[in-house]
């Protein structure tokens, strides 16, 4: 049993439920269409800091976080993938892209949530993507800042370093994205539509 909480997101008009550990850090559960299927989950999954609950305190929890969410405001938890979606589906049809492409700036707070449902994998990116990484200067010693940076740079609010290309930018940005998308603890990527 994880101690953990019930919290709200709004995607594309979709309110979803999740379960969420503020001592881990993680995300806990699949993503839940309704508050009654998130309850019934929580019932047998989590606890709070005084122990298990039944359905009718997780039903309240979950009702009372869409007035008050607690790891976001409330225009903070509502999430439109539209252009994320689209843009995302262009720049994999075609990574050697030479525009930037604005689209590609998913919003923060998914990216947030999606690392906290990510368990990485320990392993070496290719080496393809360690020489985009060079090329656009990126810190060698640490990936976390990576998908941040690309995305500068494929949006255009940054310009590319000389040396480099949207083509190194793109690398970086799928290698990050898909690898994180692929390791999602709970599919939300799929249910999201974010990968087939």
């Amino acid at each position: 049993m994880v101690v953990g909480g019930i919290e709200p997101v709004r995607i594309d008009g979709q309110q979803y439920f999740f379960g969420y550990s503020f001592r881990m850090d993680q995300v806990l559960t699949p993503l839940f269409a309704d508050a009654e299927s998130a309850a019934a989950y929580a019932t047998t999954h989590l606890a709070q800091l005084d122990g298990r609950k039944d359905k009718a305190f997780w039903l309240a929890q979950a009702r009372e976080t869409l007035d008050d969410p607690q790891l976001s405001d409330r225009d903070g938890t509502v999430l439109d993938l539209s252009g994320f979606r689209r843009d995302l589906a262009s720049l994999r049809s075609d990574p050697r892209t030479l525009r930037a492409l604005p689209g590609v700036d998913a919003p923060a707070y998914l990216i947030y949530l999606l690392e906290m449902n990510c368990k990485w994998p320990d392993e070496p990116q290719p080496a393809r993507v360690t020489a985009a990484a060079r090329r656009l200067g990126l810190d060698m010693d640490d990936t976390s800042g990576w998908l941040e940076y690309a995305t500068y740079y494929l949006t255009g609010r940054e310009a590319i370093p000389r040396r480099a290309s949207f083509n190194d930018a793109a690398s970086v940005y799928l290698w990050y994205l898909d690898t994180l998308l692929v390791h999602q603890r709970y599919d939300w990527s799929k249910e999201l539509g974010l990968r087939s």
